[in-house]
This record gives C-alpha cells, sequence and structure tokens, in this order.
C-alpha cells in the first residue's frame, strides 16, 4: 500500500492535520469496520460475537498480527489491557530471576519503574539527560549485581531513541536481562526483537499501533518463558480445552506467554486492534519510518527557524517520532492550534509534541509551522 492510499484510510485527515500519534491516533476505515462489525452483530446476534472461535479466534488472529511485527512468535505474545499492565507482568517476571538492581534512566515511563519501587527493590536511576550518547551512559552503569534493565525505547518526554542492541549486549554481558517500553515506537519503526536482543517488550494498541483503547501487549521471549513464574491465574490462560476445568485441582497452565491472559479482552478491540496492525504491514514499517523521518527534519528545521528550543536531538538514529519543543506559551499555543484544526501534545513545564505518523504529510506539517509563525499570545 503506497502512503497516499495510507492517509485516505483516515477521515479526520480531511479537515484536521493531526499529529499526535504518541497519544492516540485517528480511526482508520478499516480499523472502524472491524469495530462496527463487532457492535453490529452484538447489537443483532449477541450470541454471534460470545462463541469460542470468535473470542479465542480473535486473541489468536491478534497475537499472530503483532508476532509479524516485532519478528516473534505468536507463542511469545500476552494480551494485556495496557502497556502499564503489561509492564507490572513483565516487572514481576524479571523480579523472579533475583535480588539485584535494576538500570534504568529518567527518561524511562514511570509505570516501568514504579512496580520496582513498590517491590522495594533497588532501583539505579542513571542520569543520561545530558549525555551525548545516553545509551553508552546508561550501559556503564550496568554491573554483575544488576538484574534487569528497563528503558523506554523512545522517551516521550524528550523524543529521544536509545540503541537497544547495545544495551541488551552490555545487559546480557552482566546476566541481566533487557526490558523495553516500547510505546513509543511499536508501529513508527521496524523493531526486530531478536536482532535487538530483547528479553522482554511492553507497548499499546491505541498508539503507533492504528488501534482502539483496551488492548496492550506482551512479549517475552521463550527462554525467559522457560523459567518465568505463574503469577495470577485465569481460565484463558490454562493449557485445557476451554469449559473442562477441574475444581479439586489446579489445571496445567499455558508454557506459553498465554499464561498471563486472565479473562477476556475487550472484544471490539480485538478486531479493530489486528486491521490496524495488518494495516501497518501492508504499507511497510521501513517505508513509514522513511517518511517519518522526512517529518520530523521538516518539522525540526521550521521549529528552530522560529527560534524555538527543540529537545529532541537531530541526529535521525537518535530520534524517531516524537518531537518535544518549549515555548513560553505553551497552553496557549496548544489551544491556538486545536483550533485552527491542528492537534499537537502538551507535556509539562512548557513542553509540547509533534508526533508524525506516516500518514501524515508535508501540508500536515506546514500547517503545524504556519501556527506557530502566527500565534499571537495576545490576541482574544
Amino acid at each position: 500500500m503506497k502512503l497516499e492510499e495510507f492517509r485516505a484510510q483516515f477521515p479526520a485527515l480531511e479537515t484536521r492535520a493531526y499529529l499526535f500519534s504518541g497519544a492516540m491516533t485517528p480511526a482508520a476505515a478499516t480499523v472502524r469496520a472491524e469495530w462496527d462489525k463487532w457492535t453490529d452483530a452484538w447489537s443483532a446476534d449477541p450470541n454471534s460475537v460470545y462463541t469460542e472461535e470468535a473470542m479465542l479466534g480473535g486473541m489468536t488472529s491478534l497475537r499472530q498480527a503483532f508476532a509479524r511485527l516485532l519478528n516473534a512468535t505468536p507463542e511469545e505474545i500476552a494480551l494485556t489491557d495496557s502497556t502499564s499492565r503489561a509492564a507490572n507482568i513483565a516487572i514481576r517476571i524479571l523480579a523472579n530471576r533475583g535480588s539485584g538492581s535494576v538500570v534504568v534512566d529518567e527518561s524511562t515511563y514511570p509505570s516501568s519503574v514504579y512496580p520496582w519501587y513498590a517491590q522495594g527493590r533497588d532501583v539505579h536511576m542513571v542520569p543520561t539527560g545530558h549525555s551525548a550518547d545516553p545509551s553508552a551512559t546508561l550501559a556503564e552503569a550496568i554491573t554483575d549485581d544488576t538484574t534487569a534493565v528497563c528503558v523506554s525505547h523512545v522517551s516521550p518526554f524528550t523524543g529521544r531513541r536509545h540503541s537497544l542492541a547495545l544495551l541488551s549486549a552490555a545487559a546480557h554481558a552482566h546476566g541481566a536481562l533487557l526490558m523495553v517500553d516500547a510505546a513509543q515506537s511499536t508501529g513508527v519503526l521496524p523493531l526486530d526483537t531478536r536482532a535487538e536482543g530483547i528479553d522482554l517488550l511492553v507497548t499499546t494498541g491505541m498508539k503507533w499501533l492504528l488501534g482502539p483503547p483496551g488492548i496492550g501487549y506482551l512479549y517475552a521471549t521463550e527462554e525467559v518463558l522457560a523459567t518465568a513464574p505463574v503469577l495470577d491465574v485465569g481460565y484463558i490462560g490454562l493449557d485445557v480445552p476451554l469449559g473442562e476445568w477441574p475444581v479439586a485441582e489446579l489445571p496445567p497452565v499455558s508454557p506459553t506467554a498465554r499464561r498471563y491472559e486472565l479473562g477476556l479482552p475487550s472484544l471490539p478491540a480485538l478486531g479493530a486492534s489486528r486491521a490496524g496492525v495488518e494495516l501497518l504491514l501492508q504499507v511497510g514499517l521501513a517505508n513509514i519510518a522513511a517518511h517519518v523521518e522526512h517529518l520530523m527534519t521538516r518539522c525540526l528545521d521550521g521549529l528552530q527557524e522560529l527560534g524555538l528550543d527543540v529537545t529532541t536531538p537531530r541526529d535521525p538514529a537518535r530520534r524517531a517520532s516524537v518531537l518535544v519543543f518549549t515555548h513560553k506559551h505553551a497552553a496557549q499555543l496548544f489551544e491556538a492550534c486545536r483550533h485552527k484544526g491542528v492537534d499537537i501534545g502538551t507535556l509539562t513545564r512548557g513542553r509540547l509534541r509533534v508526533d508524525p505518523h506516516g500518514f501524515n504529510n508535508e501540508a500536515d506539517i506546514d500547517r503545524f509551522l504556519e501556527s506557530c509563525r502566527t500565534f499571537d499570545p495576545n490576541a482574544d
């Protein structure tokens, strides 16, 4: 699928320059069609969506599609309801490996750090904000006492991208594992879990993966799963046929990542999420990443021409599709952009975000830059 055809999938782009895919993408036509298909069936014939094929088959299809995106196997994928849920599961798996410390930096998303604090574990927070090479700085902090390294692949606060291959090599050299929050990279960057050496990965469906809210993903390698503990137990994660549950004993639990699925996820979101992933696969993540890099450079150059302070690195190898800049009238600029049909994001301390996806084009970026250029904080 060509990028022009991809763009045509999004009705919102007919009137808006939507540039905040790092929060939630607008609904694509094929994604909306799958959601409506489920709700129409629910309305007309509820039993048609309450079958083993419709429910468990939908979960299987989504695992298969997401695994293709990561060069993983479906057996290494568990469906959750959010990145935070997946992160809590991943951290509980890692915590079972020993009592050593966990290495993070200040760009690591809180849901990949707070569960460690809640367990009373030693969290080694490495300052990398002023480092020329944050990944190298983080790698130097890994020791034989390190149990895990937990990072956000792309920081939602700065737009900086970590080198996962470098971090995994450093972690593995000390017997530690690498856990990655990829909520700001899956769906906009090619990501090969095997080549990058990722041990566990967590992400969400509602951002770059084009899905609706209510679906998250956990990836854990077969090697990790081989020694990973059973945590909470639900009927979906059992290794017995549906409905054949002995109550006098615990039946076998799935040896795959499915053991971490307790019950049914958001059923209408299954088909919609699969449609989003399949749409990305049709376009090709390499094509999306190259196009987004062009848009990011155009936007970064434009903001710097306006004299604005851009936090995100210029080096394409150290960024992805999150561009962070500061503005002394950030809240007003955000509202002015909204009024002109331009959607960006806000952070704290006067920071704003521009997150283009593969469905955006140069006109979207130029429309945003023009909104900045003509912005008057004193206007009514």
